[in-house]
C-alpha cells in the first residue's frame, strides 16, 4: 500500500505474526480504532486508512446467495476457498455500488488518497476480514475459521506495509490469504498460501 496513516506504524513493529496468530480476529478491529461486524452489519472502511466509513448490510438476500456458494463448496477446504472467492468478488461489486463515487481503483494510488469510494490494504483488510466474520457467525465457514489478519513489509526490508485478511484450514492449521487489494471491484480476490503472500512485494 504506497500510502500509510503514520499512527499504524507502532502496531506493525509490537505484532509478530506469531502474536497474531495467537489473537482472536476480532480484537483486530478494536486494536487499530475501528467498528467490527455487528450481525449482518459491517462499518466499511474506505477513504485510505478507515478514514471514511460507512454501514453497509449484508444480511438478507445476499447471505443466501453467499450460503449457496459456501453450500456448493463444502466437498473440500480447496473448494471452499474456490467459493469464498466468488463470494468477496460479489461482495467488493456490491461494496462499490452501496459506497457509490468512482469504483476503488486497485492498489491504492497515492493520488487517490481521501476520495470517497477509494481504498487502501488497511480498507481491504479491514473490509474483507468483516464479511468473513459475518460468514463465520452464520455457520457458513465448513473448513475454514477468520484469523488475526497480517502484514508485510516495514520500509526497512525494501517493502511498504501491506496488510491482508487470512483464515486458516480447521483440520491442517495451513494460513491463506484473502487479498483483494489490487483487484477491482467485482474481480476475485488473491486467495493464496499466507507463506506465498508474506514473501511477494
Amino acid at each position: 500500500m504506497p500510502l500509510l496513516i503514520l499512527k499504524t506504524l507502532p502496531f506493525l513493529f509490537t505484532i509478530s505474526s506469531a502474536t497474531a496468530g495467537a489473537l482472536p480476529a476480532q480484537s483486530w478491529f478494536n486494536q487499530q480504532g475501528y467498528v467490527g461486524p455487528s450481525g449482518g452489519r459491517i462499518i466499511a472502511c474506505h477513504g485510505y486508512g478507515c478514514v471514511r466509513r460507512q454501514q453497509i448490510s449484508v444480511d438478507g438476500t445476499w447471505i443466501d446467495r453467499a450460503r449457496a456458494a459456501l453450500k456448493a463448496g463444502q466437498a473440500s477446504p480447496d473448494a471452499e476457498r474456490r467459493a469464498l472467492g466468488e463470494v468477496v468478488r460479489a461482495y467488493t461489486a456490491y461494496l462499490a455500488t452501496s459506497l457509490g463515487g468512482k469504483p476503488d481503483v486497485p492498489g491504492s494510488p497515492p493520488q487517490m488518497s481521501g476520495v470517497y469510494g477509494q481504498m487502501d490494504c488497511l480498507d481491504e483488510t479491514t473490509n474483507t476480514t468483516s464479511l468473513l466474520l459475518v460468514l463465520q457467525e452464520q455457520g457458513l465457514l465448513s473448513h475454514h475459521i477468520v484469523e488475526y489478519p497480517e502484514s508485510r513489509g516495514f520500509f526497512l526490508d525494501g517493502r511498504y506495509p501491506h496488510f491482508t485478511a487470512v483464515i486458516a484450514e480447521k483440520r491442517t492449521g495451513a494460513a491463506w490469504a484473502v487479498d483483494p487489494w489490487e483487484k477491482a471491484p467485482g474481480q476475485r480476490p488473491d486467495i493464496l498460501p499466507l507463506t506465498q503472500w508474506r514473501q511477494d512485494s
